[in-house]
């Protein structure tokens, strides 16, 4: 019995000790209990790259394995480090932030692995010795001067049309680089920003850069003016010597509501601090105010509507400024397509400007502190299809007319018909055509027409000519062709 329980226990010793043999032989030796002997590959890599200064350089590794990577590790350093840093790009991606205040080339070189342990494998080597090289260069800033040009008009100003169509013209030309806006003087707040920082005199008035350049008078039509008196001002304001000073926009609109947020980032790439002062424009790319003056186009671009922020800025040299994110909402009568936000920085310095330079004494010049523009950046809230622009031209608002024709101002500033009188419009789209314009009297549409120029004769209202003065609405709507409209109307006092 004895002899058997010892050949039981010997032939158990031998199991056990064959067993471990052949784990240790077999599995042990060069790979892990699933039999893996096969190492990982790098398969694809960025390699020597290029880098600026104050930016990320991303650098992007494909691999591969019979198996699985399960380790990838990246190690970096500048030119002049002793130690590498290291990370993890077992992602395939990995963001290397080049500092601003060295240009030295940076190096990196990068490892992979699989669970069984069949590497490191590296790539240009797996220690260091070889590595790719991140060429690094100086940040490259455009500092092209954005000229800023703020604009005195008015709906019934005779020699603005000219101007404002002129400076459009210039704007989408590609020749001149500066951002605009038109202060309507219909407009309680445009006339309060004239009168209050530029003592404005009249319309039309450009005040280029802050009022380093003033360019008072227009004409009709631009054709009648002489543009070397704009354009050189804009020029000039364009070359002029400024500090190193930048400003970009972002707006963002919050989806399925009314609701923006601008963000404003200012940068000093000067030696010196920078004091100033940040105003960021909301203005109508095609404005509610519009042209009234028959045989011109009627549209006014780049409307003043509001500041969305104003506030003092100090920058220090080589640094960044960005106020806190402003959060507004949309007013009813306002369409995000037709919006553009402009962030414009004005130096804390200022020097005495004119709004009228041939006035015969100091007073009769309207002088002004002139706070120079130094950078601008403008930016369209959602890009897409713009409204056309409708404006009555005939009757003409607050004066009395005979047959059609506008004799005069009325006392308390009434229209007044009597007779016939013809309702001429003008309308005008910025892309495609206009469609049709509709013509209503009190809300009841009496004509349509689909070719210019757009008229309909008022005879009567109603069912019999009016006996006396009685009060109406004309109200006119232009169609492009894309569906979109415009609309413009005047109350009248009529006798027909």
């Amino acid at each position: 019995m004895k002899t058997i329980v010892k050949i039981i226990a010997i032939i158990i010793i031998i199991i056990l000790v064959s067993s471990s043999v052949y784990v240790g032989f077999f599995l042990d030796g060069n790979g892990d209990d699933n039999g893996d002997s096969t190492p990982p590959t790098i398969d694809d890599y960025t390699g020597d790259t290029i880098g600026t200064t104050s930016k990320i350089t991303s650098i992007s590794v494909s691999f591969s394995d019979n198996v699985e990577v399960t380790k990838a590790t990246i190690y970096y350093k500048s030119m002049n480090a002793e130690a590498w840093n290291s990370a993890s790009i077992l992602s395939g991606e990995f963001d290397i932030e080049i500092p601003s205040e060295s240009d030295d080339d940076w190096f990196y070189y990068i490892t992979v692995d699989d669970a069984a342990g069949n590497g490191p494998v590296g790539m240009p080597s797996k220690d260091g010795s070889i590595f790719f090289t991140i060429s690094v260069s100086e940040e490259v800033v455009d500092l092209t001067h954005l000229v800023f040009i703020e604009e005195a008009t008015g709906e019934t100003c005779k020699n603005c049309p000219g101007v404002s169509e002129l400076i459009h013209e210039y704007y989408y030309s590609g020749d001149y680089n500066f951002e605009y806006v038109s202060f309507v003087i219909q407009y309680d707040k445009a006339l309060k920003r004239l009168q209050d920082h530029y003592n404005n005199l009249g319309q039309p008035t450009l005040y280029i850069d802050g009022g380093f350049k003033v360019v008072l008078g227009g004409g009709k039509k631009k054709d009648d003016l002489d543009k070397s008196e704009y354009s050189g001002p804009i020029r000039s304001a364009e070359q002029r010597s400024v500090p190193a000073i930048q400003v970009k926009t972002d707006v963002f609109y919050k989806n399925g509501s009314d609701n923006f947020t601008t963000n404003v980032l200012i940068k000093n790439y000067g030696a010196e601090k920078y004091t100033g002062s940040l105003k960021v424009y909301l203005v109508e790319i095609i404005s509610r105010y519009k042209y009234r003056e028959e045989g011109v186009n009627p549209t006014i671009n780049n409307g003043f509507v509001d500041f969305i922020l104003e506030e003092t800025i100090e920058v220090p040299a080589g640094g960044e400024y960005s106020p806190a994110p402003k959060d507004w909402s949309l007013t009813d009568d306002l369409e995000p397509e037709n919006l553009k936000v402009i962030s414009v920085i004005f130096s804390s310095k200022s020097e005495k400007r004119y709004s009228f330079p041939n006035g015969a004494t100091e007073e009769e010049k309207n002088p002004f502190e002139a706070y120079f523009a130094d950078a601008a950046n403008g930016t369209r809230l959602i890009e897409g299809n713009l409204p056309p622009t409708v404006a009555i031209i005939n009757p003409v608002e607050g004066k009395l007319h005979l047959f059609g024709i506008a004799l005069f101002k009325t006392l308390l500033k009434v229209t007044r018909l009597i007779g016939r009188t013809k309702i001429v419009v003008n309308a005008v789209d910025d892309e495609g055509s206009i469609e049709k314009v509709e013509f209503y009297v009190d809300d009841e549409l009496l004509s349509t027409d689909n070719e210019a120029p757009y008229e309909y004769t008022l005879t009567r209202i109603g069912l019999f000519k009016s006996i006396l003065f009685r009060k109406h609405i004309i109200k006119v709507i232009a169609y492009d062709d894309k569906g979109l409209t415009a609309t413009d109307e005047i109350e009248i006092r009529a006798r027909l």
